[in-house]
């Protein structure tokens, strides 16, 4: 099997070649950056409604509470 030289030519297309694969690296990690920006923002939105929810409900139950002792109503 013949030994192949290494010229300046074969270095700098195996360079470039490398160069270009962390580029596209580099693209995808900024997606994945992107789209994790976007779910982040998503699960913040959905605990703010959450939150919402949950306050609502304590104002309803305290509401019944309030309507049940004036209305004199005992649980059973």
């Amino acid at each position: 099997m013949a030994e192949q030289q290494v010229t300046p030519e074969l270095m700098y297309g195996v360079l470039k070649k490398i160069q270009e694969d962390v580029a596209y690296l580099r693209r995808r990690a900024n997606d994945h950056d992107e789209q994790f920006k976007g779910l982040r923002h998503m699960l913040a939105s959905m605990q703010s409604d959450d939150l919402r929810h949950e306050a609502t409900i304590a104002g309803l139950r305290s509401d019944v509470d309030r309507i049940k002792s004036r209305l004199e109503l005992a649980d059973a």
